[in-house]
């Protein structure tokens, strides 16, 4: 099927990076004035959320419509299929590369790499697929408006900002051209990695160094204590007869029937077999303890997720996360292939959009359901957006679309993104002129939204 979501050869360009930037320069030039922009209105969205919603757990909907409820940006957070309707309805670039599908500001985080090095990336891949580039950027720079907003940063100092956040994306893609293929496919985003191109777009390493770090200093901390010992510490005791199992906080995290642990063993089971052979063999020593499922985030609360508690002879202990991989909301539709796991498409996925990745990442298929799975909170962390001040703010906005643009990069068409950006007139203005317009759906679907959540109640 050439136009699946997955299709990752679509990718392919057998052109030198000049011709794809002189290429990228003919799509500018074919997009319509209605590229930057949208026309907000008063709405309901319930039809467009529901048709993902019938497949989540039904008591676990009530949690998520709860999170969502918080905050303008929690429900952003949780309406990327809303923004992906819209998206598929206003005038596009024609340039497809591998997107993160839904990269907002909460979508970065730290994470251990398989050598023990603290990363910092996108970490969630769930909307991953074949897509027109901008989706990323746009879906970006809306939270980083909402983002702002909520803190009541200057709004004529936000926007001059995120103008600057455009331009740095482009200036990202641009140095990639700069580095040797391989530099770029190895490299990992490691902190001091991420300093240095910074440095080099923007000529001030050390200031950008030396606030960033300020910035991260707590989360590095809580990444680096985020590990095994810690989770059992957090999510498990040991009951009457000395067994060490999960704790129960329901709906959130509970126990699960006979039936379904037994599928998820047998998933665990295949998982194990197709890793790679060290990591099979390093799991060899260790069996299932226990299984909760376990809901976590706010978009994904409502899918089928699970911890498996792990346990060596010498009572060393491992928990992985077993995660359902739902069906991408694409052309208006599921997007459904009985022939490919969709929990396959996010490990592949993943394993291109990041520098380097779980050492536990892989995937399973049940008779129902399709997973993906990675370790529990391994050096897992995430900057508190609520935390932040306009100098920090700025600065994690700058890394984020860094890393954007550097996921980007690893579709080998993507130079043709440089030449519609150099050839489109003033392409920041114009995906600002489309973020504030969204933002403003964004207000008026969230007060819909709790509207429908008030007449339920």
């Amino acid at each position: 099927m050439i136009n699946t979501p997955y299709t990752f050869q679509d990718t392919d360009a057998f052109k030198s990076t000049e011709r794809l930037i002189i290429k990228g320069r003919f799509f500018a030039t074919a997009v319509s004035d209605s590229f930057d922009t949208f026309k907000p209105k008063k709405r309901k969205i319930h039809k467009i959320l529901n048709i993902k919603n019938k497949l989540l757990v039904p008591e676990l909907l009530a949690v998520k419509k709860e999170r969502m409820s918080k905050s303008v940006f929690a429900f952003f957070r949780g309406t990327v299929d809303v923004m992906h309707y819209d998206l598929s309805r206003n005038e596009n670039s024609g340039i497809k590369v591998l997107v993160g599908g839904d990269a907002h500001l909460g979508n970065f985080g730290f994470y251990g790499s398989s050598e023990g090095q603290l990363l910092f990336d996108m970490n969630d891949f769930d909307e991953a697929h074949l897509g027109h580039w901008e989706y990323d950027l746009k879906r970006l720079l809306v939270s980083a408006l909402l983002v702002a907003r909520s803190h009541n940063f200057d709004e004529t100092d936000v926007q001059e900002y995120l103008l600057t956040v455009v331009d740095t994306y482009f200036d990202t893609l641009k140095h990639m051209t700069k580095i040797s293929e391989m530099k770029r496919f190895i490299l990992p985003n490691t902190l001091q990695n991420i300093t240095e191109i910074f440095g080099k777009l923007k000529d001030n390493e050390e200031y950008f160094q030396d606030s960033f770090n300020s910035m991260i200093a707590k989360s590095i901390k809580k990444a680096q204590r985020s590990n095994s010992n810690l989770v059992i510490e957090k999510y498990t005791e040991v009951n009457d007869d000395g067994e060490r199992l999960f704790v129960e906080n329901k709906p959130v995290t509970q126990h699960i029937s006979k039936k379904d642990y037994q599928s998820v063993s047998k998933g665990y089971e295949k998982y194990k077999k197709n890793q790679r052979s060290d990591v099979r063999l390093f799991l060899e020593d260790f069996k299932i303890i226990d299984i909760v499922r376990h809901s976590v985030g706010v978009g994904s609360v409502g899918t089928l997720c699970y911890l498996i508690l792990l346990r060596d002879l010498d009572s060393n202990y491992l928990v992985l996360q077993a995660k359902q991989a739902l069906p991408i909301y694409n052309n208006d539709e599921l997007y459904f292939d009985d022939k490919i796991s969709q929990g396959q498409n996010i490990v592949n996925s993943q394993l291109i959009l990041q520098s380097a990745s779980d050492p536990f990442l892989g995937a399973f298929d049940t008779e129902q359901y399709s997973f993906y799975m990675r370790q529990f909170k391994d050096m897992k962390s995430s900057i508190n957006l609520d935390k932040l001040d306009f100098e920090s703010f700025k600065d994690y906005t700058k890394v984020c679309v860094i890393l954007l643009a550097r996921a980007h990069s690893h579709s080998p068409n993507y130079p043709l993104i440089i030449g519609f950006g150099a050839e489109y007139s003033d392409i920041a203005n114009s995906l600002m002129n489309f973020t504030n317009s969204y933002a403003q759906q964004v207000e008026y679907d969230f007060e819909s939204f709790k509207k429908d959540l008030k007449d339920e109640g």
